[in-house]
């Protein structure tokens, strides 16, 4: 009956596959982990940022005033053409406490909003009145209902920041973006602020060392894979001499083996001296078994020469020539 031998597989690769895979999974895990820590952190410097500006803002611009103009309440010039038809200094006040942000931090866009009386949202006051008024949201515009639609409104309740970046199809860039309440000197909620701050850098940088940790993840995996491979190759090769040791004994040799000498014993150690012991002990019950064969080969020889000798005693050939051999000496006696 024969028997079915399992598929080989090197005890080194037995090794080196776990390793490997746990290494890999160590690693993407790493990767991912710096990255995000990497994207909260250039996060939390924006919302910083945003934060600052806010602060600066509320420092500049008089709510009551901005309640005025949103009111409708203000001065034109309609034959000026927008935004120049506004004469009203409270709307330029405002435009140029949103403006000086632009000292600052170029990377600002920011605007107010309020809720009409049908509760729709339109635009209040922007920085781009002063800095570029061919871009200026016309004061009252309606905002048109989009994915920033409900951040607005819940901006007129309480700071709200983006939950993604806002990416700009026109500008070709994204933005880090807040919305918070405005409140007159009563305390009652008269608008919102909108803030968006350029985030192309931030994006730009998150990617370049997303490549740098890529980089360094890959040439750290590398170094790992081949340390692993140097590893399993020096444990796996006194385990080799000892397999090809186990083959020479198979077929006849029992000459000692001996690894690579190490200054501390370990279980490769500790197995070259068992098994050198055991092939001593197979070696010498061998050279006991071949003098007991001897022996053996010889008694079994003289019992069989005996047992020949015996069968020609008792022949009947070997006795009727005895019997003829008497004759002889006795005739031989009678004529002397």
């Amino acid at each position: 009956m024969s028997v079915k031998r399992k598929r080989y597989l090197s005890l080194r690769y037995k090794l080196l596959i776990p390793l490997m895979s746990l290494s890999a999974v160590m690693f993407v895990f790493g990767y991912f982990g710096a990255q995000n820590y990497l994207r909260d952190t250039i996060y939390e410097i924006m919302r910083d940022d945003t934060d600052d500006i806010r602060a600066y803002v509320e420092g500049c611009l008089d709510e009551d005033q901005l309640q005025a103009i949103t009111s409708g309440a203000v001065s034109y010039d309609e034959s000026a053409g927008w935004p120049n038809d506004m004469t009203d200094q409270r709307f330029w006040d405002a435009a140029d406490c949103l403006a000086s942000v632009e000292d600052f931090n170029p990377r600002t866009e920011i605007f107010t909003y309020y809720q009409t009386s049908n509760s729709s949202l339109a635009f209040g006051v922007d920085q781009w009145a002063v800095l570029q008024p061919e871009d200026s949201y016309l004061l009252g515009e309606e905002i048109i209902q989009d994915e920033d639609y409900e951040y607005l409104l819940q901006g007129l309740q309480e700071i709200t920041y983006y939950d993604e970046l806002n990416y700009s199809e026109e500008d070709d860039t994204y933005f880090f973006a807040v919305t918070s309440p405005l409140l007159n000197s009563q305390g009652a909620v008269i608008g919102g602020l909108t803030i968006y701050l350029d985030a192309g850098f931030a994006v730009d940088s998150l990617q370049s060392l997303s490549d740098i940790l890529a980089i360094i993840f890959v040439v750290i995996f590398i170094i790992v894979a081949v340390l692993v491979l140097s590893i399993t190759h020096n444990v796996t090769a006194e385990l080799i001499d000892l397999q090809n040791s186990a083959k020479r004994a198979a077929n006849g040799d029992y000459a000692p083996i001996t690894l690579n000498p190490e200054n501390l014993d370990d279980e490769v150690s500790v197995l070259e001296e068992q098994f050198n012991l055991m092939l001593n002990k197979v070696r010498q019950r061998e050279e006991k078994l071949k003098k007991q064969v001897e022996a053996l080969t010889i008694q079994i020889d003289m019992e069989k020469r005996s047992k020949d000798v015996k069968e020609i005693v008792e022949s009947e050939f070997f006795q009727d020539l005895k019997n003829r051999a008497a004759t002889v000496r006795k005739q031989r006696e009678q004529k002397s």
